[in-house]
């Protein structure tokens, strides 16, 4: 218990009585029960509703990531609604979700900054038709515009640009040109500190892997040559 207590499991126990402990031992631990909601987004619709849920957490959180299942069956098992056939949520690219925890990492924060905006938005899809943050897209786009968001970049060619320098040591990376499209290498630009600060979320494996597995790369249209039309 020692080791779940720094996650603040008892605090987040305490604070959601309606959720209690289903199983626990060193490897993980599971929650289930009812979450309710009430909350309302700046000009958008009002959502109250109570959810059942069931929460995985794995013993190495936050380096890997709990996995939150809908057990009373409300939201359906369609991609549209980001939601996999066994009930378990796509709360998001893991990326996305370690930088939110990275300053704090409690159940807590994971369970109201990350679960709980995603309630409320699939909620939103289903009672009115339509994200309240805007379309969310899955797949390769879906990290695209989740990486633009984090690292504060526009289209595919600099999201593929800031994974490849973060899969290398900083020295080679500030030789590459910069993901931001100054113009200048990585090395002369100040984004090079917004990149640093996700060396310290994921490894540099990571990162290769990652870009490797989750992106096709972009193919350069082949240049045709002119053929030269002879004088008559």
């Amino acid at each position: 218990m020692r080791h779940w207590d720094s996650i603040g499991l008892e605090d987040f126990l305490a604070a959601h009585p309606k959720i209690r402990i289903a199983e626990i031992n060193d490897d993980r631990f599971v929650l289930a029960g009812e979450y309710h909601l009430k909350a309302e987004l700046a000009g958008s619709y009002l959502i109250e509703r109570t959810y059942q849920l069931r929460l995985v957490c794995p013993r190495d959180y936050p380096k890997s990531i709990p996995k939150v299942f809908d057990e009373g069956e409300y939201f359906p098992r369609h991609q549209d609604y980001h939601t996999y056939s066994d009930g378990s949520f796509c709360l998001g690219s893991d990326l996305k979700i370690k930088s939110i925890l990275c300053n704090d990492h409690s159940l807590t924060t994971f369970f109201e900054e990350i679960v709980v905006r995603f309630l409320y938005a699939v909620t939103h899809r289903i009672e009115f038709g339509c994200f309240p943050y805007g379309d969310l897209a899955h797949g390769e786009q879906g990290l695209i515009d989740d990486y633009g968001e984090i690292f504060g970049l526009k289209g595919k060619l600099s999201i593929l640009r800031a994974l490849r320098a973060l899969g290398c040591r900083k020295r080679e990376a500030n030789k590459l040109a910069c993901p931001c499209g100054c113009g200048f290498r990585l090395g002369r630009c100040e984004f090079r500190f917004v990149l640093n600060t996700y060396r310290n979320i994921e490894r540099r494996r990571w990162f290769r892997q990652h870009l490797t597995e989750s992106f096709t790369p972009i193919v350069k249209p082949k240049k045709t040559k002119k053929k030269l039309r002879s004088a008559r």
